[in-house]
């Protein structure tokens, strides 16, 4: 998943484990900033993601209801968040049991039941909030069921009908038209394992195109005293062609400052806010994707002298670069580990008494950094580690 997109996804077994501890389920997330607290969650770097070992089960799966749980208990933590886009993926050689009912022996399929089930996934969607009452409504963007599973009686597995028409009914409810072969779902009977996350990534893209932009963040740099007359700003579309904005309240732009989560949408609906310095497109200056802005700004240099990290890194293994040279591990112009903070502002004066404020805040394992260490907005900084316990 590209890292344009601001993901969190979780991973969590079908069954439940013994203790079934949800808050440990490894999670991903490209912003952990955008997390409210994230010693509350079990964020994982991807090349130490451990899946779960080998799936087992019996008679009885709840998958649906598996899904409802998952998603309502992480809400509160911040890992599915209101207003964003969710996508369930269900993988499983069954399928679900609890839209089943015994009539005289023969198990048969509950159409009451599971009606009830997908209401609650419906839900879960804006479509749904806007037209019926709903306490605290998650109004996702987009909804979509996503199952693979066997598409018949293959290899000892069970056809995951249900599973299927879920995904079919969810689709055709917020009337999608990217997936309509296959409605959200793909068979694991195929063994064309290749393909199964396919509609994954396609569903994705079908979200983002077609957003349209009327403000654009230029710069992360938090001092907001530059001249709009030292701001370059030229519209690129995906063929390589070039046209230069002016700045102007017609058909060009206006320079706002720095502003704190400014929405930069217009359609289909407001949305991804950002926080920096932020120019509004006016008229024919406004974008729409895959058309993309490139600005570039003269800003006042600001300085800093932490880096925080989300998870708590096992010192040994720490590597620093700045601009492409080592920093060593020492309290002079070198870096040394601080800890754990709620919040810390991570600009400091610098050589030049430059200005801290606005804050630029930060929580997580904090690594200060000293002397010639501390870099500026113009400096490229990476930090590698392993996490404790890894």
């Amino acid at each position: 998943i590209s890292n344009d997109f601001d993901y969190h996804i979780y991973f969590a077994p079908l069954h439940p484990n013994a203790n079934d501890d949800i808050a440990t389920y490894p999670l991903l997330a490209n912003n952990p900033s955008s997390l409210p607290n994230i010693s509350q969650v079990n964020l994982t770097q991807p090349e130490n993601l451990e899946m779960f070992g080998q799936a087992s089960g019996n008679n009885e799966e709840y998958g649906f209801t598996r899904a409802l749980n998952l998603i309502n208990f992480n809400r509160s933590n911040g890992i599915f968040r209101d207003g964003s886009n969710l996508i369930v993926v269900m993988i499983s050689n069954g399928d679900d049991t609890e839209a089943v009912t015994s009539i005289g022996g023969n198990k048969v399929f509950d159409s009451f039941k599971y009606s009830q089930i997908k209401d609650q996934f419906k839900s879960l969607t804006k479509l749904y909030a806007e037209s019926n009452p709903i306490n605290n409504p998650m109004n996702a963007e987009a909804l979509r069921f996503i199952s693979l599973v066997a598409g018949s009686n293959c290899n000892g597995w069970t056809h995951g009908a249900t599973y299927q028409m879920m995904s079919r009914d969810i689709y055709e409810y917020q009337s999608f038209t990217d997936n309509n072969i296959n409605k959200d779902t793909m068979d694991l009977c195929s063994q064309n394992y290749s393909q199964l996350f396919t509609p994954i990534n396609n569903s994705i893209n079908a979200i983002v195109v077609g957003h349209k932009y009327d403000h654009w963040k230029i710069s992360s740099a938090s001092e907001s005293q530059i001249q709009a007359d030292d701001i370059e700003v030229t519209k690129i579309k995906p063929d390589g062609s070039k046209t230069t904005i002016t700045e102007g309240p017609n058909n060009g732009f206006e320079y706002l400052g720095y502003q704190t989560n400014i929405n930069t949408r217009y359609e289909p609906t407001p949305g991804e806010p950002v926080t920096g310095l932020v120019i509004k497109l006016n008229g024919n200056a406004r974008v729409e994707y895959p058309d993309c802005i490139v600005a570039k700004t003269q800003t006042p240099t600001e300085y800093f002298g932490y880096v925080a990290v989300p998870r708590e890194p096992d010192l040994e293994s720490v590597k620093i670069e700045i601009n492409g040279s080592i920093v060593p591990q020492n309290a002079t112009n070198g870096w040394s580990y601080l800890g754990w903070r709620d919040t810390i502002n991570i600009k400091v004066p610098g050589p030049t008494n430059a200005s801290v404020t606005p804050a630029l805040n930060k929580s997580g394992y904090i690594i200060q950094l000293h002397g010639n260490a501390i870099f500026t907005n113009g400096d490229s900084i990476s930090v590698f580690y392993k996490p404790q316990g890894n």
